[in-house]
């Protein structure tokens, strides 16, 4: 770009307009220019507009089919074998169908449930709170005690001794925890000489803090602020060291490590005890699922995998991490799930189990005089109309969008605003104007063209193999005028659901044996195989990919449209025909801007030299005028 940044005073002699003239004349001069600018406009609207048709394909593909999209994919057995499953009771069996199913009905009685291996803590995990009593005056003083969740503040006297403290009929510290909180939740006793408190009675964590009257109240009882009878798995290895009921011991470089099935953990000791439970949750390999119960203190290690066998292996590499929290062997065993199924027995690992195409999942097991459950699978033709009336919808509209694309009139004299044309017009007028200049830039496309004629064919002609059409169940265009817009009739596509499921199924989606998968190195004669044995949605499928593909061909070329419009996120988005196009728009504008920065130069330096003349002759008439005045 040629920005002309001269500064210039003309006119003054002669009294000529100079700007004014030569900026009429490089009016006319730009024509070609504003023209070459304009037509880069439309360029990029017409890439625009290819873009926006590249993205509703790419949405139609992803919302039907890809495989990732379960609830709206169209290219599996499950969406046209669906079946619903009634149960007779539901709280003891439940059941699906899957597109292996039959309809009909099975009883069902439920012998046993599979459970899983649990290692459960041997004890509580958690010591108690203990104190070495060093002062038994306590009057004036008091200590906040805190019941799961509930606080209350307990004012103590003085006593004599350790059994006073804790047995005093009227101010013994028993006494006054009753009083609080109720009797039997709290426990003061003696362990090794020293004061000791516990929950009983469902009561869990207990914590003590300085009382509102100072802190040597608790310091008094030997009692750090904030003890608890329950760990915190937000704590440290480290901090839980001496909290733990058994010693935490690690080893010479501060770190635990231990074994669960095969996988082995190393933990340091600043590692939190939330934080080694989420990385044995999260191993595969490990799979079990580690759990903390504050209520009864014990940590539960559970297989992910039910049913008997050995799916809990421990063992302690250094440290004695699983020891420490109670862990220390498999305390019950899995077992599998028994279950009879129409009068025949059958163990299974796990509660939810596929037999003959359906999907069982057991819940609860039957009393032994029980006759069990009747689980009847009906075909659920409501589903399988509802997915072709989705599917017929969206391909409506994909085709009202390219057919108006197609027909919409191009106006030549709604061209691309100029900057001038622009300054001049407020925004909602520009906003009109630019709705109407975008209009028809796509009219009577060949590439858009060819994908409806494309689609159209596919949906029309035979597939091998398979002995109905959508014409056959109900589905067809009405009229030449509707442009390939599909019209279905529900009963008819009904009936066929109920007599012919697998020929309806095979119709969508059956795939091409020969060449079962789409790839962008087929040879013509690949393509040509799979197109006549492909079902209808696979057809369709192979038709957006050959335009909207993002990998390249033999040829070395991406998809129909990506080539001529590119995408953003590709290299396609800056090159492609038209990005090309645009690209030689941008030399011949940069080439006649030179040009004409040079011819507004020489207009600027013709008129310099007449003003020169100018300024000579009025200078010339001044000195005759002087001279015929001296001779009167």
């Amino acid at each position: 770009m040629i920005i002309n940044t001269n500064f210039r005073l003309s006119g003054l002699a002669s009294g000529l307009d100079t700007e004014q003239m030569v900026k009429d004349l490089m009016a006319v001069e730009r024509i070609p220019l504003t023209r070459l600018e304009q037509q880069k406009q439309l360029t990029l609207w017409r890439q625009e507009a290819y873009r926006e048709i590249t993205n509703t394909l790419r949405a139609f593909r992803e919302k039907f089919f890809d495989i990732t999209k379960r609830s709206t994919y169209l290219l599996s057995d499950n969406t046209f074998k669906v079946f619903k499953a009634i149960s007779t009771g539901k709280e003891y069996v439940t059941a699906s169908g899957t597109s292996m199913a039959e309809v009909g009905s099975h009883t069902v009685k439920v012998l046993q449930l599979a459970t899983a291996d649990k290692a459960v803590s041997n004890a509580p995990a958690s010591k108690a709170i203990t104190g070495e009593v060093a002062e038994f005056n306590l009057a004036g003083e008091s200590i906040l005690v805190s019941l799961d969740g509930v606080t209350k503040e307990i004012e103590l006297a003085d006593y004599d001794n350790l059994a006073d403290l804790i047995g005093d009929p009227d101010n013994g510290l028993q006494k006054l925890l009753n009083d609080a909180f109720g009797e039997g939740k709290i426990i003061v006793g003696v362990s090794d000489g020293k004061l000791q408190l516990t929950t009983a009675g469902g009561a869990s964590k207990l914590q003590l803090f300085y009382g509102t009257k100072g802190t040597e109240g608790l310091e008094s009882l030997g009692i750090s602020n904030g003890a608890s009878n329950r760990i915190s798995t937000n704590a440290t290895l480290i901090a839980l060291k001496d909290q733990l009921a058994q010693t935490l011991v690690f080893d010479g470089n501060g770190n635990v490590s231990f074994t669960i099935n095969n996988k082995t953990f190393t933990f340091s000791e600043n590692d939190t005890l939330s934080s080694i439970m989420a990385a044995i949750n999260n191993s595969a390999e490990a799979n079990v699922l580690i759990r903390y119960d504050e209520v009864t203190d014990t940590f539960t290690l559970t297989a992910k995998q039910t049913g008997a066998g050995d799916n809990i292996r421990i063992s302690e590499t250094d440290g004695n991490f699983l020891s420490a929290i109670g862990i220390t062997g498999v305390t019950s065993e899995g077992v599998d799930a028994i279950v009879e199924i129409d009068n025949v027995t059958i163990t299974r690992s796990s509660n939810t189990f596929v037999v003959n195409g359906i999907e069982y999942t057991l819940r609860k097991v039957h009393d032994a005089d029980s006759d069990g459950e009747t689980i009847t699978l009906e075909q659920d033709v409501d589903s399988v109309v509802n997915v072709i009336k989705t599917f017929v919808e969206e391909y409506n509209k994909l085709v009202d969008m390219i057919n108006t694309k197609l027909s919409e009139e191009y106006d030549r004299e709604y061209l691309p605003l100029t900057k001038e044309q622009r300054e001049a017009m407020t925004d909602r007028e520009i906003e009109l104007w630019e709705k109407r200049a975008k209009t028809g830039l796509l009219r009577n496309d060949p590439i858009l063209q060819k994908i409806l004629s494309d689609m159209r064919m596919a949906l029309i002609e035979p597939i091998e193999g398979v002995g109905i059409s959508l014409a056959s169940i109900g589905i067809t265009s009405k009229s030449y005028h509707d442009k390939g817009k599909l019209y279905i009739d529900e009963d008819k596509l009904r009936q066929a659901i109920i007599n012919r499921p697998d020929d309806v199924m095979n119709l969508f989606k059956k795939q091409s044996e020969s060449v079962p998968h789409y790839t962008r190195t087929l040879t013509a004669e690949e393509r040509s195989v799979r197109y006549k044995q492909q079902g209808l949605f696979q057809r369709l499928s192979d038709i957006i990919e050959d335009n909207i593909s993002t990998l390249r061909d033999n040829n070395g070329r991406k998809g129909i449209l990506l080539e001529k419009a590119g995408i953003q996120g590709d290299v396609t988005e800056f090159n492609s025909s038209l990005e090309r196009e645009i690209n030689t728009y941008d030399k011949k504008i940069n080439e006649l801007t030179r040009k004409l920065y040079i011819k507004e130069e020489n207009y600027y330096k013709q008129f310099a030299e007449l003003e020169k003349y100018m300024s000579r002759m009025n200078a010339q008439m001044d000195w005759l005028y002087s001279q015929l005045s001296g001779m009167k």
